[in-house]
């Protein structure tokens, strides 16, 4: 079977390069931590902030200090599964996402998928608190 997550240079949790000890960049393992990292990655970063790729990313920020109605709340979890979905090694109709929270200074949510070929589902929590700027997207349950 091809592997269909290949490798790249692995992230850490703030998504900076890892450097080894003897200064070389640390590759992701093979498997889903690659596939797992491409999807924070593109949930974290805004949708067309890359040069070369305007397709990557996601309007997630958008819905900062937005007020919590059911329309803004529906709007918010598809804008996360529509980009989920949009890695190719994600198994179509996988992806789901619930909020957790949602209040005047935060949006807390859970999305979780599953890639072709695998057997469980992965795991994302995206926490943003607009008092502190800060947005969080981590791993539900970590490689590392």
């Amino acid at each position: 079977m091809d592997d269909i997550f290949g490798q790249d240079i692995k992230l850490d949790s703030d998504l900076q390069a890892v450097v080894a000890a003897n200064g070389e960049l640390v590759l992701t393992e093979d498997g889903p931590e690659t596939g797992m990292q491409d999807i924070r990655l593109r949930l974290f970063t805004r949708l067309g902030e890359l040069f070369y790729d305007i397709e990557f990313g996601s309007l997630i920020h958008d819905w900062i200090k937005e007020e919590n109605v059911l329309a803004n709340r529906m709007a918010f979890e598809t804008e996360i599964q529509r980009r989920v979905q949009a890695d190719p090694r994600v198994q179509v109709g996988s992806v789901s996402c619930s909020i957790d929270t949602w209040d005047e200074t935060s949006i807390t949510a859970i999305v979780s998928w599953q890639f072709i070929d695998e057997d469980h589902p992965f795991n994302l929590v995206i926490e943003y608190n607009s008092e502190k700027m800060e947005m969080v997207i981590k791993d539900v349950n970590p490689y590392q």
